[in-house]
Order: structure tokens, then C-alpha cells, then sequence
């Protein structure tokens, strides 16, 4: 979508109109605005729920971009209860819970132009690389399956935490870095329906003023230029910074598109609403993702073995460089290509999730390592609580909006009343509105009394949720050392139980990987065969070349000696009558 969308702080110097008009220290801005008393929802339903539902059904990716100075609320935007995050996974399950589908979940930060993984921190080096088919994408970067929102928002809220653990531990402040947590959501109609694929990425990004700090200076320079660069024609190069190369997936103006502002209550600095005023030239036209890992997976099987059988027509040691590194590009995409699977996705998934919680058992965080189902059971009944909660607040001044309304109409039917020579219709239809308005009234406070109860309810389930929950963490915390040990017990039996049918699937791989090397031998074999074949031939008809060539120089030969027999036999000839001539002359 184009245009600016804006979320304000409140505080004196900042006024917030309400024709969408915010004025800063004596300068105006036309923007969407919120005033302070907005809640999150109202915010989500009015600007995101319904681009990222519509993003979600036509398969296309949609970005959110959280900027503005430090302490202005971006992270409580993303992270509150509920925050656009929890209010987006909602909406996401709530569009593929019926459908076979995948969501995976990645959360990144960038501080100094380096990558740090926030669901496995691992001290390893994140790569920004780009595939001529799948596209960009960050080498080593941890994918998380999730299935359910409760789960996808449980995994950014350790991920959270983990990064403030980060900012002691490796020297990255909160505030100097940028953080992309992106949701992929893939879903099919039916089973045998097209693929639907979207991304879903949530950007916060640093302080703009923070621009003259090494950490982000850079960064922030190429991610100011990025709206300028997206009005011309052309699509920007995005390799300035690896925040910029990163946003290509959302920014390259295929993808929609919404940047919020945040002001600090505290501060009288226009930097973020400067910023949020280049945005408002750039138009986007949201496309839709037209991969399928199955039918490309065909494609590149189809390519691998076309290239194959090129190299099998060539001659030995005659077989061209590109040939084979067309072939070795093809073996290569195919491979990313299959890891694109939901199997393999959810194996490696799995495998993810194990490393995590040992990554997070040995920085000592008991809590996360050892969360139980009550757990998430209270964040999800937090979030429905406070959906609640904001419903009943809604309900409630619409129940106050329509009090006024009666008392107002009642006053003015009081008043068309008391005039003399009024007209019945007047005061018919004037009662009419009373009625109506009572009977509005009346729905709305039994709405709003189920609404009441219905948090009464909730909160009672959170109370109780919680009690089992500090019950568990208190047992748990007591008995570390007891759990450990029937842990290792646990593990013991297992391997015992399991005995059996390890060497059984061991038997069965050796077999498999045997009858693989069997067969891989069988077409080396016929490989080398065709060679020393081709060889044969080729040595078969240099032979009959050489014979026709030795034939052809026979036949010459022969043929100049018929002709010098054929001269000197009739040399012969004409010599033995002269001969005769005088053998006659002479016997006479």
C-alpha cells in the first residue's frame, strides 16, 4: 500500500489532530495518527489486519517497519500482550488452521554490520547469500516449525529476553541494533491446490539519531536512502549495509508495505517524522510468490539430468569446464531445493529446537529449558484476556455513546413536546428514535455484562494457570538434582528398550547403503564400460581409415605398374617385329 502510516506517543510539545494532522514543535505533519489513548488492537485492526489477511490469501509478503528515537515504544508495539506480533500470529492460524500448511519462524539481529541468530546465539558467522532461484537468503540461520500462535509468540519472547542476556554478554546495546523477525507462512487450499507462499517481517530498527555511532552509522545511512531510491524507476541494489540487503524481500516493491512511526514523550526531535515523510512518495504493487519447491525440484531434475547427458555425449578428457559446472549448479540448487520441503523443514525443525534448549540449559536459564504446558496456556489466555479486555472498553464507550444519544433525544422530544401546534409525525418519528436508541442500549449492556463476565472468567483461568505454574517452577527448582537422575534413568531405559530396534534400523541402513554402493558401482562400471567402449570404436575407426588409406596407395601402385608393364610390353612388341623383319631380310 503507499502512503505513511504513523503511531504516536503523547506528550506536551507533540499535538495530535484529529484530521490526521500532528504538529511538533510548531511544524505540521499529515499523517494516519493515533492518539495515546489508541490501543494496540485498535491500531492492528486499523492499519494491518486486513493487508496481512489479504497478503496471507494471495500469497504475497508483507513488511512491517517499526523506526523512531529510543524509548518511544517500537518494542512495546511489537512485544506487548497482545502486540502486533501476538495479534498477527493470531490472524495467521486463524487463516491456515484448516489447511494442510507450514509456519516457520526466524529472528535476527544486526549490530556492527555482523548477524546474530536470537533463537540458537551461537558464535558463528551468518552469510547473506543469494540463489538464482530460491533467492536471498541467510546461511545458517535457525528456522523454528511452529503450531500454533501461543508457540510462535512463547519463541519471541525467549528470543527477546535472550537478546538483552546478548547486550551484557557480547557488548550489543538494545538500542544500537536491529532486529528482523520474519514469520513464513506456507499453505495449500487443498492438498492437491497450488502452493500459497508468504513471508511476514517485522523490522525494529535503531534510533536515527544514533546515526554518528560506528555500530549503525552506516546502516542507518543506506536505510535512509532506500525511500528516495524506491521512487525511481529502477529497483535500488539493496548492498549498501546487511540491513538493507535484508529488507529487499519486502522493500523491492513487490511486497506490501507499512512503516510506523513512534514518538518519544519526551523528546521535540522531527528526525522520525522527516524520515516518515520520504516514505509517503513510494507506491508498491504487492505481487504474489510463484515458488513451489515440488514442481521446482522436477525443473532442476529435469536440468541435472539434461546436463548429465551432455557430459556422457563428450568425449573423455574432451568434456567442456561449463558443462561441469553447470552440472555442479544444478546438484547444488536441487539441494536447497528439497531442503524447502516441510519434511525436511520440520526434521531440521526438530533437530533446531534440540540444540536450542541444550544452548539455552548451558547459559543457565532453568525456566526455558523446562517450561511446561501451563505455560503457554497462560500466555494464551493472557492474549484472550486482554482481547477481551479491549473489547469490553470498546463495548463500554459505545454503551456511554448511545446513553448521551437517549438523554440528548429525550431532551428534544421534551422540548417538540412543550411547542404548541407541533405535528404528530414529528413527534411520532421522534419517539420512534427513543425506542430504537432504548432498545440499542439495551443489547449493548447485555453484551457488555457477557463481556465482564467473560473476563471474570478468563482472569480466574489465569489465576489458576498461574498457580500450577509457580507450583511446578517451585518443584521443579527444589528437586533439580532428583529430575536429573530419573532423567538418566529415563534415558537409560529408552536406550535399553530400544536396543532392538536401533541394530534392526542399523542392519536395515547398512543394507540400503550397501545396496546404494551396489548400485553406485554398477553404473560406474557401466560408465567405464561405455568409455573403454567408445575407445574401442574410436581406435576401430582410425584402423579402418588407415586400411582404406593403405587400399587406395595399393591400388595406385598397382595401377602405375599395369600401365609401365603395359608401355614396355608393347616396346617389347614393336622390338621383336623389328626382329623378325631382319631375321626375314635376312634368310633370304
Amino acid at each position: 500500500s503507499s502512503g505513511i502510516n504513523a503511531e504516536y506517543g503523547g506528550l506536551k510539545v507533540v499535538t495530535v489532530g484529529g484530521d490526521d494532522k500532528v504538529t511538533v514543535g510548531g511544524q505540521t505533519y499529515l499523517f494516519k495518527s493515533f492518539s495515546p489513548n489508541v490501543t494496540t488492537s485498535q491500531i492492528y485492526k486499523s492499519l494491518l489486519e486486513k493487508s496481512l489477511t489479504q497478503a496471507l490469501t494471495k500469497g504475497q509478503n508483507i513488511g512491517v517497519v517499526c523506526v523512531g528515537e529510543s524509548k518511544s515504544g517500537k518494542s512495546s508495539s511489537l512485544e506487548n500482550s497482545p502486540g502486533l506480533i501476538s495479534l498477527a500470529a493470531k490472524t495467521i492460524f486463524s487463516l491456515v488452521a484448516d489447511k494442510p500448511h507450514f509456519v516457520g519462524v526466524t529472528f535476527l539481529n544486526v549490530h556492527c554490520e555482523k548477524l546474530v541468530d536470537l533463537v540458537i546465539p551461537e558464535d558463528r558467522e551468518l552469510k547473506i547469500k543469494m540463489h538464482p532461484t530460491v533467492g536471498l537468503f541467510v546461511e545458517g540461520l535457525t528456522e523454528l516449525s511452529v503450531k500454533s500462535d501461543g508457540e510462535l509468540v512463547r519463541i519471541f519472547e525467549q528470543s527477546t529476553k535472550l537478546r538483552k542476556i546478548l547486550e551484557l554478554e557480547m557488548s550489543i546495546p538494545v538500542s544500537e541494533s536491529h532486529t528482523i523477525f520474519s514469520v513464513s507462512c506456507e499453505h495449500r487450499v487443498s492438498p492437491d491446490a497450488p502452493l500459497t507462499t508468504s513471508t511476514v517481517q517485522f523490522f525494529n530498527i535503531a534510533d536515527l539519531n544514533l546515526r554518528k555511532s560506528e555500530a549503525v552509522s552506516n546502516s542507518l545511512k543506506c536505510f535512509e536512502a532506500l525511500p528516495t531510491e524506491l521512487q525511481g524507476s529502477s529497483i535500488p541494489g539493496f548492498g549498501g549495509s546487511k540491513l538493507t540487503q535484508l529488507c529487499k524481500k519486502v522493500m523491492d516493491k513487490t511486497a506490501d508495505l507499512l512503516i510506523i512511526g513512534h514518538l518519544s514523550p519526551i523528546s521535540t526531535s522531527t528526525e522520525t517524522l522527516d524520515h516518515l515523510k520520504k516514505w509517503s512518495s513510494v507506491s508498491v504493487t504487492a505481487k504474489p510468490n510463484t515458488l513451489d519447491p515440488e514442481e521446482l525440484v522436477w525443473v532442476l531434475r529435469d536440468r541435472v539430468a539434461a546436463a548429465r547427458k551432455v557430459i556422457l555425449n563428450q568425449k573423455l578428457g574432451e568434456v567442456p569446464k561449463e558443462h561441469i559446472a553447470e552440472l555442479d549448479n544444478g546438484l547444488s540448487a536441487l539441494k536447497a531445493a528439497k531442503q524447502l520441503h516441510w519434511e525436511e523443514r520440520e526434521r531440521a525443525s526438530e533437530a533446531a529446537s534440540a540444540v536450542r534448549r541444550q544452548t539455552l540449559a548451558d547459559r543457565g536459564i532453568l525456566e526455558w529449558v523446562l517450561e511446561r504446558v501451563g505455560d503457554s496456556k497462560g500466555q494464551l489466555l493472557t492474549i484472550e484476556r486482554d482481547l477481551r479486555v479491549a473489547e469490553y472498553k470498546e463495548q463500554r464507550s459505545a454503551v456511554e455513546w448511545l446513553k448521551g444519544e437517549l438523554q440528548a433525544s429525550i431532551a428534544n422530544h421534551t422540548t417538540l413536546v412543550e411547542q404548541p401546534n407541533q405535528s404528530e409525525q414529528v413527534l411520532q418519528e421522534s419517539l420512534a428514535k427513543i425506542h430504537k436508541l432504548r432498545d440499542r442500549l439495551k443489547i449493548g449492556n447485555e453484551k457488555l455484562k457477557e463481556l465482564k463476565t467473560s473476563v471474570r472468567d478468563i482472569q480466574d483461568k489465569l489465576k489458576a494457570a498461574k498457580t500450577v505454574g509457580e507450583v511446578e517452577q517451585q518443584e521443579i527448582a527444589s528437586s533439580f538434582t532428583l529430575t536429573f537422575i530419573l532423567h538418566q534413568e529415563e534415558v537409560g531405559q529408552l536406550k535399553k528398550d530400544n536396543a532392538t530396534f536401533l541394530e534392526e534400523e542399523r542392519e536395515r541402513l547398512l543394507s540400503e547403503a550397501e545396496q546404494e554402493i551396489a548400485e553406485t558401482e554398477t553404473e560406474t562400471q557401466k560408465f567405464r564400460n561405455l568409455l573403454v567402449f567408445r575407445q574401442y570404436k574410436d581406435y576401430h575407426e582410425d584402423m579402418r581409415r588407415e586400411m582404406a588409406m593403405r587400399y587406395e596407395q595399393l591400388v595406385a601402385s598397382c595401377v602405375q605398374d599395369a600401365i609401365f608393364l603395359s608401355s614396355k610390353n608393347a616396346e617389347l612388341t614393336a622390338e621383336n617385329t623389328e626382329l623378325k623383319k631382319k631375321l626375314r631380310h635376312f634368310t633370304m
